[in-house]
């Protein structure tokens, strides 16, 4: 059986599942990175990066954002679960989040009962920090493969529609703030993770209800 006919029936069994996107295995995700770095790539920001930022983008500058600072692996603090980025607008070319967005609150209230929603928050952040055309890769547990429900820090449960429907070009979270403006490039399954590679389309926020990206 050749590799092709057995991806398509692993492609059917996940269809069977309710997914549709299909799924790699990781020395593919390798070249899909490698395919997607630009010539010159200067700065990339790791989220929730740990003390050792993860730079598969191979740029120039790493900059990783944590809990907790890291000052010789130039590990800056940031309480990103607030949805807010210590940087400047415009600063990088990639973002990235490993095993991260599945951890940030999609519903937060403040002690005086004010509501937000610290996802649609990271998200506004992760848009202005990144250069025009910057990229965003993520990856994560996503429904219904059991890995997203192992973990008891897991708050924020997502499907494989999650990132392209409300963060692309449909853009369904606006009603809930949402600024930015994204396309999706690549997105697909690494076993039980969900992964995408989004790229930033317009430079200013946008903050038109009725506003269809082209």
């Amino acid at each position: 059986m050749t590799i092709n006919r057995i991806r398509k029936k692993i492609f059917r069994l996940f269809q069977g599942l309710g997914l549709s996107v299909p799924s790699y295995k990781e020395k593919e995700l390798i070249f899909f990175f490698e395919e997607h770095m630009a010539k010159g790539c200067k700065y990339s920001l790791d989220l929730g990066s740990g003390p050792v930022p993860k730079n598969p983008f191979n740029a120039k500058e790493l900059i990783g954002v944590d809990i907790r600072s890291h000052e010789q692996n130039n590990v800056v603090y940031g309480n990103i679960a607030s949805g807010a980025l210590p940087f400047d607008s415009n600063s990088f070319d990639y973002v990235t989040a490993f095993d991260v967005l599945e951890h940030i609150p999609r519903v937060a209230t403040s002690s005086d009962g004010e509501q937000s929603f610290p996802l649609i928050m990271l998200m506004n952040e992760v848009f202005r920090v990144l250069k025009p055309e910057g990229m965003f890769f993520n990856i994560q547990p996503c429904f219904p493969m059991k890995e997203v429900f192992q973990d008891p820090t897991h708050v924020n449960i997502m499907s494989e529609d999650t990132m392209n429907l409300y963060f692309c070009e449909s853009a369904w979270a606006r009603i809930y703030g949402y600024e930015g403006s994204f396309s999706m490039v690549k997105d697909g399954w690494l076993g039980g993770k969900y992964f995408s590679f989004i790229r930033k389309l317009h430079n200013e926020p946008i903050r038109d209800l009725g506003f269809i990206q082209k």
